[in-house]
């Protein structure tokens, strides 16, 4: 159902595609507001311009960034691969108090401080519950977590990468996907994962490694505690290869738009009229 709602999300920016207006404007980072909006209005952006292309299902927040009432930037927050990333680091970590961000996009021509602004705004209006915040920067898309980086997350090393589902367009999944369609679908239950491959069109292919950072919240004492419990794997942070000319900010935008201007708020409405059923939730949809 993510790539349903994916696709229809995508039709509608393409519609309104030559009303936006993303370009940089020359008003100052400092007066950018950054708010929670709902994951409607977040999708179009995600599907569209995030190299992912994808929403994903266990969004739980999104926050988008706004320079004169014009939507820029969002950033989302979600479960991510699942508790076992949180309780591998912190053992007694209860549910409520971890999350993952998941999905992050700002306009191309934007200042390079855009997107930490972003981070740090979203990052402080999270639910004071969350004490955990988790994020990869992938390695097969060039990044290393620059961002991260100028945001003051700890960095903990890179994964040891594995499969990944793409299909004929090039975008990819987790391979967990299989999983939550057999769970959504009982009369697929008894599929191997070859068939189930081949009636979504999926082929698997390697994942490259993602770096892994980690974002501490709560009180200091609580903060302290946590803290310990990663002490002995954090690690310097890892740098740019400017041979290769990676470089996160051009990575995570993928499309320079020029448009007539126009506030984001005519567009917004159109979302929040449209009576399709769109949730965000896993937990939500787990029923399905």
């Amino acid at each position: 159902m993510t790539a349903t709602f994916d696709n229809e999300a995508r039709v509608k920016m393409s519609l309104a595609i030559n009303l936006l207006d993303l370009a940089y404007d020359g008003t100052p980072i400092s007066s950018m507001v950054v708010k929670e909006i709902d994951c409607k209005i977040a999708r179009p952006y995600i599907a569209s311009f995030h190299y992912s292309h994808t929403m994903p299902d266990s969004t739980l927040f999104s926050y988008g960034a706004f320079m004169n009432d014009k939507l820029c930037g969002v950033a989302c927050f979600g479960m991510g691969c699942g508790k076992n990333q949180y309780t591998a680091l912190f053992p007694n970590i209860k549910n409520g108090e971890y999350a993952e961000l998941t999905r992050l996009w700002c306009a191309n021509d934007y200042p390079r401080n855009t997107e930490s602004r972003l981070i740090s705004q979203a990052l402080k209006q999270l639910p004071k519950e969350i004490k955990v915040v988790i994020s990869f920067a992938d390695e097969s898309e060039g990044h290393c977590g620059i961002i991260y980086q100028a945001t003051n997350w700890y960095y903990l090393g890179k994964n040891e990468g594995g499969t990944q589902l793409v299909n004929q367009d090039g975008i990819k999944k987790h391979s967990r996907l299989l999983g939550i369609y057999r769970m959504r679908h009982p009369e697929l239950k008894d599929y191997t994962n070859q068939e189930l491959m081949d009636l979504l069109g999926y082929k698997t292919t390697e994942a490259g490694k993602k770096y892994r950072y980690v974002y501490l919240r709560g009180s200091k004492r609580e903060r302290k505690e946590l803290y310990r419990q990663i002490e002995d794997k954090i690690l310097p942070y890892p740098k740019i290869d400017k041979k290769k000319g990676i470089d996160d900010r051009s990575m995570l935008n993928q499309t320079a738009i020029n448009r007539q201007q126009v506030t984001i708020f005519d567009f917004q409405m159109e979302q929040v009229e449209d009576d399709s059923d769109d949730f965000c939730s896993y937990g939500e949809r787990e029923g399905e």
